[in-house]
Formats: C-alpha cells, sequence, structure tokens
C-alpha cells in the first residue's frame, strides 16, 4: 500500500463508514443542504480530508461532515 492509500484507510477507519454502507441522519445538520433527520442513503466516497459523500435516496448526491453530522450506520 503506498503513502496515499495509507492515509485513505486511516480516514475511513476514522469516520467509521466505508463505499457502500447505508447511513441515515440522526438530526438536521443545520445548514443549507436540504438533508433532515431521517434521511437515508449509501456512502459513494470517503476523500482525504475526512469527508463523506453520499448518494440520498430523495436522488441528490452531498458530501457530510462526519465530525458534525450526526448520523448512525444502518444494517445492510
Amino acid at each position: 500500500m503506498d503513502a496515499n492509500g495509507a492515509k485513505l484507510l486511516a480516514v475511513r477507519i476514522r469516520t467509521g463508514v466505508s463505499v457502500g454502507m447505508r447511513i441515515e441522519l440522526v438530526r438536521d445538520p443545520g445548514d443549507e443542504s436540504g438533508l433532515r433527520a431521517g434521511d437515508r442513503g449509501v456512502v459513494y466516497q470517503v476523500d482525504e480530508h475526512g469527508r463523506v459523500i453520499v448518494l440520498w435516496d430523495r436522488g441528490f448526491e452531498s458530501e457530510l461532515d462526519p465530525e458534525s453530522t450526526p448520523f448512525q450506520r444502518l444494517a445492510a
């Protein structure tokens, strides 16, 4: 594994999610994203900065910061 791969692995471990995992927002993120508590989606990507990109069931894609946006992992 190269240095970039190791960095991305560390980010995924820190965020607690992996690509393909289903998540649900626990409460509104408090921004202008249009997301609301109860929204569900699939993790599409975790970038090198720790932001989680999600394909939401309501038909759009957005990123969230797992440090400030509470979510829970759903069973597969």
